[in-house]
């Protein structure tokens, strides 16, 4: 069984070669295709990948895009479409240019779908900090902790009482739902949604091992957005709950519940409380 990996990235060559690309070589498992989508075609990011294909144990294949306007979308969903386009593995999963993987990831990741044949789709757990930058620069480091809980199951992640992320998320490359490019802030959970009407509940795997680092920060997609958007998007699911099977009466009442605190968080124009810059945080002029 083989995992094509999938990273797609946009003008952050830096980024990419200092996190996730250390994470891939540390592999200790080589094999897997990694596939890195160059969104908006940087030179930088190209020269990283042409050098890395010459020294490589893994397969490496590399595509080009023209960045997509937000007018027209989100750029990195379709990205990750072009990614399951040209996939040749047998299982799927997904890693950001700014975020690494367990060296043994490739290999339990395998293991665990070789040793169950009924799970299509699985998440692991990750390390998880919440940063507050400044251009390039960290002035407030978050509080480190272990997402999800390690009683974790489909229901609680539809629910949003627990964080779903789809950095180290695994699905069936066979009939794989794509990525819904008019979603931003929820793209993730609303890709969970369409795997779990496609496979359906008991096909769901939770991976009770921490496999994933993960660094949200303020000028990412989450902490740069703000309580309107998640407001907005979240009201686009449950206008078309008819597209969500797996979206019961109780589960549209919940997310209908979550939307209304969002809306009343937007009327006064609140930043997530993770991202907000305190007094004491200092701001370099650099």
């Amino acid at each position: 069984m083989k995992l094509s990996i999938i990273t797609a990235t946009y003008n952050r060559p830096t980024q990419l070669a200092s996190t996730a690309l250390q994470s891939i070589q540390s592999q200790t498992d080589c094999n897997f295709e990694w596939i890195v989508i160059n969104d908006g075609a940087n030179s930088d990011t190209r020269d990283i990948i042409t050098n890395v294909k010459k020294t490589s144990d893994f397969s490496v294949t590399y595509i080009e895009m023209e960045h997509v306007e937000p007018s027209n979308g989100f750029s990195l969903c379709y990205a990750r479409n072009l990614g399951l386009d040209i996939a040749c593995g047998d299982i799927i999963s997904y890693l950001d240019d700014d975020n690494s993987i367990a060296p043994s990831f490739v290999t339990l990741t395998r293991q665990y779908f070789q040793q169950d044949s009924s799970i299509r789709y699985s998440i692991p757990r990750q390390n998880r900090r919440r940063d507050v930058t400044y251009n390039t620069h960290v002035i407030r480091q978050g509080k480190p902790f272990i997402s999800p809980s390690n009683c974790c199951n489909l229901q609680q992640l539809i629910w949003q009482q627990e964080i779903f992320d789809s950095n180290g998320f695994v699905h069936n490359w066979s009939n794989a739902p794509r990525w819904n490019p008019q979603f931003k802030v929820f793209a993730d959970y609303e890709y969970l949604l369409q795997c779990a009407c496609r496979w359906g509940q008991d096909s769901f795997g939770f991976f009770d091992h921490i496999l994933v680092d993960y660094i949200q920060s303020s000028n990412g997609i989450i902490g740069s957005s703000n309580y309107e958007e998640w407001s907005t998007e979240l009201s686009l699911i449950i206008a078309f709950q008819k597209n969500y099977s797996i979206l019961q009466e109780d589960t549209i009442e919940r997310l209908k519940q979550i939307m209304s605190i969002y809306s009343s968080k937007a009327e006064i124009s609140l930043t997530p409380r993770a991202f907000v810059l305190k007094e004491n945080d200092q701001v370099s002029k650099c």
